[in-house]
């Protein structure tokens, strides 16, 4: 027996070597391997898709994808397979406006209206700083948001976005916001004569020699886009999702989200960043200070520049970067004092990296899964989502707004309402859903997931006149939107 364990052992040892070649690595180490067995098992029995990156001390030991990018014509998930990171792209942008400021093209103390003449009083002082640290006061999204495909260029988003009234007094709180981050990419195109994505492929790209980071929009014919899936259902990519708007990336995703990268090529950004090949050590310190706290998150997270800093669970210093757009999940973990960089992507959601980053993260500082994040139901990327779920599993009758009130918790982000709501539909659990997305639904009524999730909520519930008024909202915020008329038509109604 011992033999025959030596034997396999090897064999597994000499394939991941195998793999190499093709891109695929797993170092031989007792950590790397065991990582590679959860995640093989979690693709087998957990439908995981996606890929997972380790870099130590700016070696790649570790990288290696799972599960299908695409299932229908059997493409494997591979370490050059592209697939969306969500707000990651954040970093970008921060990187891309850091470099014109190193160009002296830019100050972080600029305001807006340096590049904008006919900004309205109350945003003309917002600065450079304050959109990099979300401390601008803008609005996490636009008011009647159509959507991450939305048909919405340069100057009809500038308009909404200078006409809707700041959430906050600028500088006063820091409060996450995707409409600041896309302005600052419409900075980037001003101040370079350039289109945000060849702005970053000239001045960022091209020198270390990242092969595709961008919103591959067109297809090449050359690229592997991995499709999202919705517990196995195919959602797409968001190439179709592009092509079925006309056109795209447009404002609401453009500069703040949806850059789709490979392993291969996170390799090469995470590393040029670390050895400051990008931009200088200077400019690198500046970004991954501690600026501003975040607001609602205890005090013990903060923003720097287009990224989150906290503390790790062993108290060392973590640069954090993560996103989704419910279907892809992704995240980017620095953690400078120990030499280890974690970038995970998934494409399946019911499998995602909020899920499974936290088991690999213990498995390789901890030699195995101490809590583990997929069966129990934790591993939420916000501490706040964690905080909302305990409440509303304690009580599911609860006056949510109130409480969260009086317990002094403030949603920044609608992901983590939306998480918390998904949670609970997961597990059947539909009086906790309902409390969720009743509130969901008041404090964001302009996205339309969330009137989805509330009318499947009443369904449920066996509540079908319900149901019918949410769908029927959704339609009227994104006419033709196809889960609402699949729903409605499974109802029974045409529309």
């Amino acid at each position: 027996m011992k033999k025959l364990l030596i034997f396999i052992l090897l064999v597994h040892i000499s394939l991941n070597y195998a793999q190499a070649e093709n891109g695929e690595i797993v170092s031989s180490n007792d950590t790397c391997i065991n990582i590679d067995l959860y995640l093989s098992k979690l693709a087998a029995e957990k439908n995981f898709s996606g890929g997972l990156l380790i870099v130590k001390d700016g070696r790649k030991i570790f990288s290696k994808g799972y599960g299908w990018a695409n299932k229908e014509m059997k493409i494997p998930f591979s370490s050059n397979t592209l697939a969306s990171m969500g707000s990651i792209t954040k970093a970008f942008t921060a990187s891309a406006i850091m470099k014109l400021v190193e160009e002296r093209k830019v100050s972080v103390n600029d305001n807006l209206k340096k590049y904008f003449p006919d900004v309205p009083v109350d945003k003309s002082g917002i600065t450079i700083h304050q959109l990099l640290t979300h401390s601008s006061g803008f609005s996490e999204f636009l008011e009647n948001d159509g959507g991450d495909y939305e048909r919405v260029e340069t100057t009809e988003y500038l308009k909404r976005a200078f006409e809707q009234p700041l959430a906050l007094n600028p500088g006063e709180k820091a409060i996450y916001t995707n409409v600041g981050m896309s302005i600052l990419a419409i900075i980037v195109e001003k101040v370079s004569g350039m289109d945000y994505e060849e702005y970053l492929k000239k001045a960022l790209f091209d020198p270390i020699g990242v092969r595709r980071i961008s919103y591959c929009y067109p297809e090449l014919k050359s690229d592997t886009i991995a499709h999202g899936y919705n517990n196995g259902t195919d959602w797409g990519t968001h190439q179709s999702h592009f092509k079925n708007a006309g056109g795209g990336p447009y404002w609401n995703l453009k500069g703040n989200g949806g850059l789709e990268a490979s392993l291969n090529d996170m390799y090469t950004w995470v590393n040029a960043i670390s050895e400051a090949k990008v931009l200088s050590e200077s400019t690198l310190q500046t970004m991954f200070k501690r600026h501003i706290v975040e607001e609602g998150m205890d005090g013990n997270y903060y923003f720097g520049y287009g990224c989150n800093i906290s503390k790790s669970r062993r108290n060392t210093e973590m640069i954090d970067n993560g996103g989704s757009n419910g279907i892809y999940y992704a995240r980017l973990i620095r953690l400078p004092e120990e030499g280890v960089v974690f970038y995970m992507v998934t494409n399946e959601k019911s499998a995602n990296t909020n899920k499974v980053l936290p088991n690999v993260t213990q498995l390789y500082f901890q030699g195995k899964i101490v809590q583990d994040a997929f069966e129990m139901q934790s591993g939420f990327e916000s501490p706040i989502s964690e905080k909302i779920f305990s409440i509303i599993k304690a009580n599911d009758k609860v006056d949510l707004e109130d409480t969260l009130l009086k317990a002094k918790i403030t949603v920044n982000d609608d992901m983590e309402l939306y998480e918390v709501g998904r949670r609970f539909v997961d597990n059947g659990n539909a009086d906790a859903a309902f409390c969720l997305f009743k509130y969901f639904t008041e404090k964001y009524p302009e996205l339309v997931v969330g009137w989805n999730e509330l009318g499947e909520v009443y369904e449920l519930k066996k509540n079908n006149p319900e149901a019918i008024k949410c769908y029927r909202t959704a339609l009227a915020l994104r006419p033709e939107n196809p889960r609402a008329l699949n729903n409605l038509k499974r109802i029974g109604l045409k529309n």
